[in-house]
């Protein structure tokens, strides 16, 4: 299975996102062997680091991120993924303007971690049986640029980090 991130510039949100879940792969989660994680940007900085405050995030979380380069959304990443997982609302609507035929396939992190912790969503095999019927989610993982507070941005990653563990779960079922 191919899971892609994905936020604005691919230097803060979905970079994290993807190193904490591909960091339970390497450590041989059951279950994971088959997992591929990547990440990109509706409007990425294509070849820029991480935001030092990610990095900075991720070492505190005994992960290196250290060589990441950001890349550009595209339509091929978005086709070869079995799993689109945008940080924000605008993020799933600019890849289905991009790949219209990833709709069945392309969520918010917020939205299935909802899921999986209400227990409307088991298991990602009944997304396309039960996705109509699922709760809507009004919460996003808004974009840290902006953030002045050293405290207000790891919060934010936080609360990925959390959702990113509610994912993990839910795949591994």
């Amino acid at each position: 299975m191919r899971i892609l991130f994905v936020c604005t510039g691919n230097i803060c949100r979905s970079p994290v996102a993807e190193h904490l879940l591909r960091e339970t792969v390497s450590h041989g989660a059951s279950g994971f062997t088959s997992l591929t994680v990547g990440s990109a940007g509706t409007a990425g900085m294509t070849g820029y680091p991480m935001d030092d405050r990610s990095m900075a995030f991720l070492d505190n979380h005994g992960i290196d991120g250290r060589g990441f380069v950001a890349r550009r959304v595209s339509r091929r990443l978005l086709q070869d993924a079995d799993l689109v997982v945008g940080l924000e609302k605008v993020h799933v609507d600019r890849c289905l303007r991009t790949a219209p035929t990833a709709m069945t396939r392309t969520f918010r992190l917020h939205q299935l971690a909802e899921w999986h912790r209400s227990g409307a969503l088991t298991s990602l095999t009944q997304l396309p049986h039960v996705r109509h019927d699922l709760p809507r989610v009004q919460h996003d993982h808004q974009d840290p640029v902006g953030f002045s507070s050293t405290h207000a941005y790891n919060a934010l990653l936080d609360d990925v980090a959390q959702d990113v563990a509610e994912l993990r779960d839910l795949l591994a079922r």
